[in-house]
């Protein structure tokens, strides 16, 4: 094991992720990336929900608030089909990556602490799973450890997760943590 790739978006799922890659990286004296692809499918209130986001900048938390309370975009039955997770009230570009940044931050604070080698990927557009799949190929990573959404039910019937798209779509080992 040379480079375990850790997609992150900043939740739960995702700092246990931190963890597991974490203690793995400390047994195999191996290095971790980080990389974090914009939350475009995210509403507001979802994003106001990650851990320790008050303390990421009072204006990013100012902003999901105000737009959390902004009226939901009236989407025609054939954009929910073409597009079933994109959110009723869209974050602006700007404020994800500002997100993103404090996502990277963070984790590579978590990372560093614990003194272990980490790189941190320039924040990653578009869908998440190719995102990433493209990421361990550049990367050459021989692990992928990243977190499992809390999808709804219906939705991972339908559509899958990310972390089941990744899993699929890669020849490294895949660990997704709950």
């Amino acid at each position: 094991m040379k480079t375990i790739l850790v997609p992150t978006d900043g939740s739960v799922a995702a700092e246990k992720a931190i963890d597991l890659a974490l203690d793995l990286a400390e047994k195999h004296g191996t290095s971790i990336t980080l990389m974090h692809v914009l939350l475009r499918d995210k509403e507001p209130n979802e994003l106001l929900r990650l851990p320790e986001l008050a303390a990421a900048n009072e204006d990013v938390v100012h902003a999901l608030r105000a737009l959390a309370e902004t009226p939901k975009i009236q989407r025609s039955a054939q954009d929910l089909m073409s597009a079933p997770n994109a959110p009723d009230r869209p974050a602006p570009e700007e404020l994800l990556r500002t997100l993103g940044a404090y996502v990277l931050d963070r984790a590579s604070s978590r990372v560093r602490s614990r003194g272990v080698a980490v790189d941190v990927l320039d924040i990653a557009d578009g869908a998440a799973a190719p995102a990433i799949a493209a990421a361990a190929k550049t990367q050459a990573a021989d692990t992928i450890v990243m977190g499992m959404r809390g999808l709804r039910q219906i939705e991972a019937v339908a559509f899958g997760s990310v972390s089941q798209e990744v899993c699929r779509s890669v020849d490294c080992t895949c660990v997704a943590v709950h």
